[in-house]
């Protein structure tokens, strides 16, 4: 009986990325990632799906490409509209990763406390009534950025939620375009 693998040599790297984002701290994967990005993307090309690979960022994921005049898509990658106190905090992570990009040399990563992170989007809101609704559910809306993989929890102290520390993953900039920052941002000039 032959016990020859049927299998592509890259099949766990399509597996990786169908379940969520690949980033370069995986190192096998994403080695084999670059070693096999010809076929992958070809692969992915014949279902309606675009391989993004950013390698300077060190994250790679799954893009669908519409497939008609109406934008419709195959539908494998789901779509999660996310409530506008989530999308506001993905905002302010967004311009805060930006700003660490372009004034800091010395660091790959940008790392947060939930405390941190509170007290930044504090400081926009004039309005105290807006303030108080946004931190009524504050730490659930950061449970979801955390599920959606804009953030990363590095530690969880666990008697103090304010010494959570989390990383900011580049993948937002992905996701939240520059279009997408500066249409929020006017809808937000409107809103305060």
């Amino acid at each position: 009986m032959d016990r020859t693998p049927t299998h592509e040599p890259y099949a766990h790297v399509i597996v990786k990325l169908l379940q969520d984002t690949l980033y370069d701290e995986n190192e096998k994967v994403w080695n084999d990632l670059l070693q096999y990005q010809i076929p992958i993307t070809q692969y992915f090309n014949k279902i309606a799906i675009d391989l993004i690979v950013e390698k300077e960022d060190g994250y790679s994921y799954l893009k669908q490409i519409e497939i008609d005049d109406e934008k419709n898509t195959i539908g494998l990658v789901r779509r999660t509209p996310l409530k506008y106190e989530s999308s506001l905090i993905c905002v302010f992570l967004r311009e805060m990763l930006d700003d660490f990009e372009t004034n800091n040399v010395d660091q790959r990563n940008l790392y947060l406390t939930h405390k941190q992170l509170k007290e930044t989007i504090e400081l926009y809101f004039k309005e105290k009534a807006n303030k108080v609704k946004l931190f009524a559910k504050f730490d659930s809306y950061i449970d979801t950025i955390v599920s959606l993989g804009f953030l990363k929890i590095i530690s969880k102290p666990e008697n103090s939620k304010d010494e959570t520390r989390y990383e900011v993953r580049r993948i937002i900039k992905a996701k939240i375009t520059n279009d997408v920052l500066e249409n929020f941002k006017k809808k937000l000039e409107q809103d305060v």
